[in-house]
């Protein structure tokens, strides 16, 4: 019986040795912690040569999840490496040539948290201020890059994969000459063009037809959204009004923001678009004081996000006319210049419409949108941040085919 037992248990050691082994010997070096037998590989071609990209799905799921589908979608063909900064980061995966910007899916959520860092060689996804506002660009680092990890429970900027061939094509992008366009800078003099970016083994439809079922959703009344009792008169009856009501002391609404300003961006010009700040409370007031003075000020879109980061992340007071005049000169905005607008009857008086448009809006909780004065979505109902949106997207239709009827 010892004798089987023992004979057992070298067999499960033999087995576990060459279990170990088929992994480990597998394994990248650096961040990557994967089997290749289970790691996506994405062949980029280039106009300077080609590379390979050796993705970790383990570590940012989402993250990848985001770029294999622009990939699947030849979202970067024809695409420009459009920034280069010498000694730090190539990046590309949002502009055409002549710095076309593209359309892009809606922004994901940051995974800096899961610790892999920033060296060299490594693919990280390129953002705005905000942690969650990520959506096709990337950058690969030409070296550590320490200050984009993250550090002290701030986010950072998500690695989610490695260079594990071409890494010489990186070198030689990071020293093509560069220039400012328009307001862009550090982009080459000369074009950098990714002309394909496709997944390691998967087959080239190129040229060949894809057909794509859309299904078309569809939202209910009472369901999804609410139908407001009484019809609000928008501003500009020529176009469809969306206005989001928001807070600045909202978490909600700070992590709406790369969505909405996403949603925005890809709107057409019959859209009216505006912020209006709700207010049941005097914080409340006082916030939608400082958003009419920014406006007034002509600094609302510098200061809109640093507003929700310095109450949010920050945690820091903004309830006193002096502590607000000190954020306002981080803007260069003297405290004579602020106070005479922050008190002027121009910003009560809006501060005072923005609160009857709370009256006739009603809204259950913030964040929450308003299409054309009759339609309300709230975060409960909808089901999500993201899925408010695809609502007001339906809302937004049907008032297009209402209007287009009356013509």
């Amino acid at each position: 019986m010892l004798m089987i037992t023992n004979f057992l248990r070298l067999t499960l050691l033999v087995l576990f040795t060459l279990l170990t082994h088929e992994v480990y010997a597998n394994q990248p070096d650096g961040n990557n912690s994967i089997s290749k037998k289970t790691v996506p590989e994405v062949i980029f071609e280039t106009s300077m040569g080609s590379f390979t990209l050796q993705l970790n799905p383990e570590k940012a799921p989402e993250t990848v999840t985001n770029f294999l589908n622009y990939v699947d979608e030849g979202f970067y063909n024809n695409t420009l490496f459009h920034r280069v900064i010498a000694g730090f980061v190539i990046q590309g995966g949002g502009f055409e040539k002549t710095m076309k910007k593209k359309q892009t899916h809606f922004p994901i959520k940051n995974e800096s948290d899961n610790r892999l860092k920033n060296t060299r060689g490594t693919i990280s996804m390129a953002r705005t201020r905000h942690p969650d506002s990520a959506s096709s660009q990337f950058f690969i680092n030409v070296r550590h890059n320490p200050s984009l990890d993250f550090q002290d429970n701030k986010p950072g900027y998500t690695v989610f994969g490695k260079v594990t061939a071409g890494m010489r094509v990186i070198d030689k992008i990071i020293a093509v000459p560069t220039d400012t366009s328009g307001h862009y800078k550090d982009v080459p003099k000369d074009d950098v063009i990714i002309d394909s970016a496709k997944l390691k083994g998967s087959q080239d439809l190129s040229g060949t037809e894809k057909t794509e079922a859309v299904k078309q959703k569809v939202f209910t009344a009472g369901e999804h959204y609410s139908v407001l009792d009484k019809p609000v008169v928008t501003r500009d009856s020529s176009k469809i009004e969306v206005v989001e009501m928001f807070s600045y002391g909202c978490p909600h609404c700070y992590e709406f923001e790369p969505l909405l300003e996403h949603w925005k961006d890809q709107q057409a010009s019959d859209i009216d678009f505006w912020f209006s700040p709700a207010i049941w409370n005097e914080p409340m007031k006082v916030l939608a004081r400082v958003f009419y003075t920014a406006e007034k000020l002509n600094l609302r879109k510098q200061t809109h996000l640093p507003l929700f980061s310095t109450l949010l992340i920050e945690q820091k007071n903004l309830s006193k006319e002096s502590e607000l005049a000190g954020f306002f000169a981080n803007f260069g905005v003297d405290n004579k210049s602020f106070t005479s607008i922050f008190n002027s009857s121009e910003i009560e008086n809006q501060t005072k419409k923005a609160k009857d448009l709370v009256l006739n809006y009603k809204p259950v909780s913030v964040p929450e949108i308003i299409v054309n004065g009759k339609y309300r979505i709230d975060r409960m109902r909808a089901g999500g941040l993201a899925e408010m949106l695809e609502v007001a997207d339906y809302l937004v239709k049907k008032e297009r085919a209402t209007i287009s009827k009356t013509l």
